[in-house]
């Protein structure tokens, strides 16, 4: 296959993948006269354990009944493992992925197109929100389902908020609303930093850097990243150096020194009891509905203000128990609203699975709506499907996720563009905002260089894509 020439795998590591499948299916955990479906897995830990359970339940109840097993195995690194194993023809039956992967996976012809299978099990354009429903397809051809996704919007501490009620109505904000305007979010910052005696800097009301997500941030701006009408990139648009040059107004306003402190001491300590976010360090962040689960998990006082979370019911407004609050992220552009960045966990059939229809099976399963709910509350994430039951909006572990569940259907939902290159994409604008906020780069030159960059980076991959395709070669 042509694809697998793009990859140098190291003769240990192919060795090491055929080893690790073929040893799972020696493993004789499942009936004799079933169909074992191999599933692998990115997450780890508790978010490994969640979906062990949706596995054990398929396994029980629907598994049980077709001649079904799913055995689940979580590891890192699982899309390089995936593709050792497909291009050595040993693949898993499902390969557990994230949204960018779709269409890098799919031009490379690693992964099965899945159209009929989701007709035959009836989920269609209808099932989904229409940008999970898209981010799922490439080249008009579905090859996705998603597992979990995960909405961004902005995160903020509500008690610090009205600590410094005085001094934010002065300045004609609010102490009881977050900012909506890119302009608010800024006053708002510079009046909610806070120095010591010595003039360090001890709390950030907020900063660009802080965030997984600076390369989707023109989005904010007004800017989709990828034209798909004309296949071009636009990495150096309007609103694209409007964004990068207000990430540089942080550094020049914060100063150098600030910032890397917090560089150094922000995202590396987020699963700990040091995230900035939650001692007080951080007033805003762009963040995840998952959020209430570390909140709850390294500091459980800010999620039970008035009650214990236990009796949060009794509450007419469960929000108001909470000493952080969600809010779409403001927009830069005058009358752009909801806008947000959907990113979503995938389930791909490898190219050469030997089990798809049963692989599929259970993909549909994880999409089933009661099943979907289950694991979206478990990984504490909103949910992909169009429609939601009320208990799902009701007894979420976070309070705000009907907010989540409007973003991610707003016509201003963007997801991942789909373009297989988006991988070195990303890395290109990560590295760029850190030369533009850390280094002082002109974000105009900066990202007129990563147009050209990328854009024939594309063209080069688009035009070998096409070649694959005319030859008839996968």
């Amino acid at each position: 296959m042509i694809w697998i020439r793009r990859f140098s795998f190291s003769v240990l590591a192919l060795a090491g993948a055929i080893f690790l499948i073929l040893g799972s299916r020696e493993n004789q955990d499942a009936p004799q006269d079933f169909v074992i479906v191999e599933y692998w897995e990115k997450w780890v830990g508790t978010e490994a354990a969640q979906m062990q359970q949706i596995v054990d339940d398929f396994n029980n109840t629907v598994g049980k009944e077709r001649k079904i097993f799913v055995r689940y195995m979580s590891m890192t690194d699982v899309d390089q493992k995936t593709l050792v194993a497909t291009s050595a023809g040993v693949p898993p039956d499902i390969a557990g992925l994230y949204d960018q992967q779709v269409a890098q996976y799919a031009a490379l012809g690693a992964v099965e197109p899945l159209d009929d299978l989701a007709a035959a099990h009836g989920i269609t354009e209808q099932t989904y929100l229409p940008v999970f429903w898209k981010g799922c397809h490439y080249n008009g051809r579905l090859y996705a389902l998603v597992s979990t996704p995960g909405t961004i919007a902005l995160f903020y501490n509500k008690q610090i908020f009205k600590e410094n009620a005085d001094a934010l109505h002065a300045a004609g904000l609010s102490s009881e609303a977050p900012p909506a305007t890119i302009d608010d979010l800024d006053r708002c910052a510079a009046i909610l930093d806070q120095k010591n005696a010595q003039g360090r800097t001890e709390r950030l009301g907020y900063d660009p850097l802080q965030s997984w997500y600076v390369p989707f941030n023109p989005y904010w701006f007004g800017d989709n990243l990828f034209d798909a009408a004309t296949g071009q990139l636009t990495l150096d648009s309007p609103g694209a150096v409007h964004c990068f040059q207000w990430i540089a107004g942080y550094s020049k306003r914060l100063g150098l020194q600030t910032l890397m402190d917090y560089q150094q001491n922000g995202l590396v300590n987020f699963d700990s009891p040091q995230n900035l976010l939650l001692i007080g360090k951080l007033v805003m962040q762009q963040q995840g509905p998952w959020m209430a689960n570390y909140v709850d998990h390294l500091n459980p006082s800010m999620s039970h203000v008035l009650v214990s979370k236990s009796e949060e019911w009794k509450l007419k407004n469960r929000a108001d128990n909470y000493a952080w609050g969600v809010a779409p992220f403001p927009s830069a552009v005058p009358g752009l609203q909801n806008v947000s960045y959907s990113s979503f966990d995938v389930l791909m059939i490898p190219k050469g699975a030997r089990h798809s229809q049963e692989a599929f099976a259970f993909m549909a399963y994880v999409n089933r709506q009661d099943v979907s709910e289950k694991l979206n509350m478990l990984h504490c994430k909103n949910c992909q499907l169009a429609h939601v039951s009320s208990n799902f909006l009701q007894h979420h572990p976070n309070p705000y996720i009907k907010l989540y569940q409007d973003l991610a259907a707003s016509p201003n939902a963007h997801g991942v563009p789909q373009i297989p290159i988006w991988p070195e994409v990303f890395k290109e604008l990560n590295d760029d905002s850190q030369s533009v906020a850390l280094e002082g780069a002109d974000p105009a030159a900066v990202l007129h260089q990563a147009q050209q960059r990328m854009q024939e980076r594309y063209d080069r991959f688009h035009r070998i894509e096409i070649q694959r395709r005319q030859t008839g070669m996968n």
